[in-house]
């Protein structure tokens, strides 16, 4: 019988745990020595200047810039008068000192029982006022002017279907002459 010796083997211990203490230690001094670096330029650094908060303009104030705003833009165009007669048609066109007379009517008789007159351009892209406008002036947008339209009659005798219409129009006129209208009573 032979009696077998273990012999122990001895392993060195490891070192992983002894080298991660030792990257936390190095990295919390470098972190301590940064803080105390910008510490160190803050203190160096004057206090910011405080901002001046100033508070903001009261609603009636910022009606009142608006309002000038919108008065000098539709000061600085050319005002464009459109004179409807008392047969509800475009009598004249005056501008710059021209008068262009005109005689383009703006209803028309239908022949439903509901609904007796009709706008004209409504139906034509071409009778609307301001498409009316710049083709007589030879201009292809009424950008730079003021459209003023001007009835004889007070809106309160005018047929509905014709203030209705002339508002078509005036939504029309700023959208595709990028002209502004108005309707100014007698």
């Amino acid at each position: 019988m032979t009696i077998r010796i273990r012999r122990r083997v001895r392993r060195p211990p490891d070192l992983t745990s002894l080298f991660d203490v030792l990257f936390i230690v190095v990295f919390v001094a470098l972190i301590r020595a940064a803080a105390a670096q910008k510490a160190e330029a803050d203190a160096k650094r004057p206090p910011p200047v405080p901002v001046k908060v100033t508070p903001p303009p009261a609603v009636a104030e910022l009606q009142q810039r608006a309002l000038a705003n919108l008065g000098a833009e539709l000061a600085a165009r050319t005002p464009l008068v459109i004179r409807i007669g008392a047969t509800h048609v475009i009598e004249q066109i005056e501008v710059d000192g021209r008068v262009l007379p005109l005689d383009v009517p703006l209803l028309e008789e239908t022949r439903g029982p509901d609904v007796p007159l009709a706008y004209l351009g409504d139906r034509s892209s071409a009778l609307q006022l301001c498409a009316l406008a710049a083709t007589h002036l030879g201009v292809h947008d009424l950008a730079k002017y003021l459209v003023i339209v001007s009835p004889v009659q007070p809106f309160a005798q005018l047929p509905v279907v014709l203030v209705e219409g002339l508002h078509h129009d005036f939504d029309r006129c700023l959208i595709e002459q990028r002209g502004l209208a108005t309707l100014v009573s007698p």
